[in-house]
Formats: C-alpha cells, sequence, structure tokens
C-alpha cells in the first residue's frame, strides 16, 4: 500500500461530515457511489469528490461487481480501521491502522502487476 497521507489530509476529511458518512456507509458494505448517494443525502457529484479524495488518501478502496447481466458496477470499500492522533514534543503525529487485505484485493493486485 502507498504511504500515509499527510496530517492536515487525514484531519480536513475526517472533518468533512460526507467524508464520515462515506466512511461509515463503506465499512461494512461495499456500495457504488448512487447508492452512497441515498445514503449520506448528497448529491451525486458531491459523493464524486469525496470518493476520489478518501481514495487518494488510500482510506477507500475501489472494486468492481459484476451485475448478472454482464454488465459491472464500480463499488467502494473503506480501508480505515481506525486513526490515532498524537501530540508530543515534536507536535501532532499520527497512526492510521488499515483493514487486512481480502481475497478480492489481493487478485485485484496480482492482476494489476501483470
Amino acid at each position: 500500500m502507498s504511504e500515509d497521507p499527510p496530517l492536515e489530509t487525514v484531519v480536513s476529511l475526517l472533518d468533512d461530515e460526507y467524508a464520515r458518512a462515506i466512511l461509515e456507509a463503506t465499512r461494512t458494505e461495499p456500495m457504488s457511489a448512487n447508492e452512497l448517494t441515498d445514503r449520506c443525502d448528497a448529491a451525486l457529484s458531491t459523493v464524486c469528490r469525496r470518493l476520489e479524495r478518501l481514495e487518494d488518501a488510500n482510506l477507500v478502496r475501489e472494486r468492481t461487481r459484476p451485475r448478472p447481466d454482464g454488465h459491472h458496477d464500480t463499488i467502494y470499500v473503506a480501508t480505515l480501521e481506525e486513526a490515532r492522533f498524537h501530540l508530543d514534543e515534536d507536535g501532532f503525529s499520527f497512526d492510521l491502522r488499515r483493514r487486512d487485505e481480502d481475497a478480492a484485493d489481493r487478485l485485484q493486485r496480482l492482476w494489476g502487476d501483470l
């Protein structure tokens, strides 16, 4: 996985009500952007912007959900499990704990490396 985003990015995302709602919704169930608009009571453009920022910070992961009709949906799942912030003599620091990779994540990573 990529390195952690800057502290300011994490704090900004966690301070945003829509980003928090997306993280909460996708923590237990992968959801599409359209599904998230209903769950978060937000416009599709708002959800898409937040998903882009969350994905750039490696706090959500994009996946593909096949449909019986042969088409596929892009869905998102939260990767963030825990965030800890520390204040010491050197200033603020933080640790992010992410969910373990599952079989779908490993396959996607392997196919991406080919």
